[in-house]
């Protein structure tokens, strides 16, 4: 006999299973039957057949979404591709990149366009010649001569000399010493701009930014004035100002002894001593700016700070004696202030001092005495 076909007798309840289990895979809700549940029929349940339906037409809504999609970035690509083709800038013409990568392969017209971008490797370091760096000095240009070295030496030896004596002279024969041979005063003026270019602090700037304050009108005298540095600062503001020193480098300096100037007694509103009380007879430069000056008059002196051997309230003192009152000062420490006076620099190697002249004659004559700065012996 022959054998009979096999038949699955339950397969249209297999059928039902499996449509049952892809509907619900579909809606993301696989439903969990339990052991002794019955599944029931639905074979010709139309709201199934309208369930299915709506599921095609919903894929087939996402593939025309995707379809829309791809075509948007394909417009975005092609976009971009044109805005770096149109730039103008130096001629610069879109490089191969990761995302106009797809879009060149679609459009080989494009290959002989783009350049190809070659990579550089970063651990082959080839100096920039523009970032090269400076290139040393031969040893004969960083070098001074031996020459060179020895006027330097001449030049700094001289103006210690020249420096020491004027510390320890008169005013009279350091004027006979210039008159003897002028040269010296310039040679001693280029040592003292050397050695004033390495100072911390200039102080000849504070009582410029302090005149420039007052009153064109004032009649203001430059004691030991060297180069008249503060008159050429102030000509244009500050016509009135007279600059008194040995020797005359230029037009702006009158020569003098500045114990005796040719000035008329109480015409003066400012006297500035600023680093010349340097000859050891200095009460008669003191006594002579009381007699130039106004009453209410006010003397400006700046000294280095060595000078006063740790003892300023000393100085003040015999110069008070004298028909001064001090106004202002930066010599005295913090305690020993009075109302009156404050500091006037942060400099700890110059001391400034503000007197007004208070009586019209001088009341005494005090002996004023400041160390001299001598250089040591080597």
């Amino acid at each position: 006999m022959p054998h009979k076909k096999r038949t699955n007798k339950n397969h249209i309840q297999v059928k039902k299973i499996l449509a049952n289990s892809e509907l619900s895979l579909l809606d993301k809700k696989k439903s969990k039957r339990k052991s002794f549940e019955r599944i029931p029929r639905h074979d010709n349940n139309p709201s199934d057949l309208k369930r299915e339906e709506r599921i095609l037409n919903d894929d087939s809504d996402d593939d025309n979404d995707n379809n829309n999609n791809i075509n948007k970035k394909k417009l975005a690509l092609k976009k971009h591709i044109n805005q770096e083709l149109q730039q103008q800038k130096q001629s610069i013409i879109p490089k191969k990149s990761r995302r106009n990568k797809y879009y060149v392969m679609n459009h080989p017209e494009l290959k002989d366009i783009i350049p190809n971008v070659i990579k550089t490797n970063k651990r082959k370091h080839e100096p920039d010649e523009q970032n090269e760096p400076p290139k040393k000095k031969s040893s004969q240009e960083s070098k001074p001569s031996i020459c060179d070295k020895l006027v330097s030496h001449m030049i700094t030896s001289r103006f210690r000399y020249l420096n020491e004596k004027l510390y320890t002279s008169t005013s009279q024969e350091a004027q006979q010493m210039f008159e003897k041979d002028p040269q010296s005063f310039y040679a001693y003026h280029q040592g003292y701009s050397t050695s004033m270019s390495q100072w911390p602090d200039q102080p000849l700037d504070e009582i410029i930014a302090y005149i420039r304050k007052r009153s064109s009108n004032l009649v203001i005298v430059d004691m030991g004035c060297g180069d008249a540095h503060l008159a050429r600062a102030l000509k244009s503001t500050h016509p009135n100002i007279y600059s008194f020193d040995l020797v005359a480098i230029n037009e702006y300096v009158q020569v003098c002894d500045i114990a005796h100037t040719p000035l008329n007694k109480n015409s003066v509103d400012i006297v500035i001593f600023c680093l010349s009380l340097m000859g050891t007879n200095l009460n008669d430069f003191i006594y002579e700016a009381h007699r130039i000056l106004r009453l209410r008059g006010t003397m400006k002196i700046v000294e280095i700070a060595s000078r006063f051997e740790n003892q300023p309230q000393k100085f003040i003192r015999k110069i008070e004696s004298i028909g001064f009152q001090c106004s202002k000062t930066n010599s005295l420490d913090d305690k020993n202030k009075s109302s009156s006076s404050s500091s006037s620099s942060s400099s700890k190697y110059f001391y400034t001092f503000d007197f007004v002249k208070t009586f019209e004659q001088i009341k005494s004559k005090s002996i004023i005495k400041l160390a001299p700065c001598l250089h040591k012996k080597r």
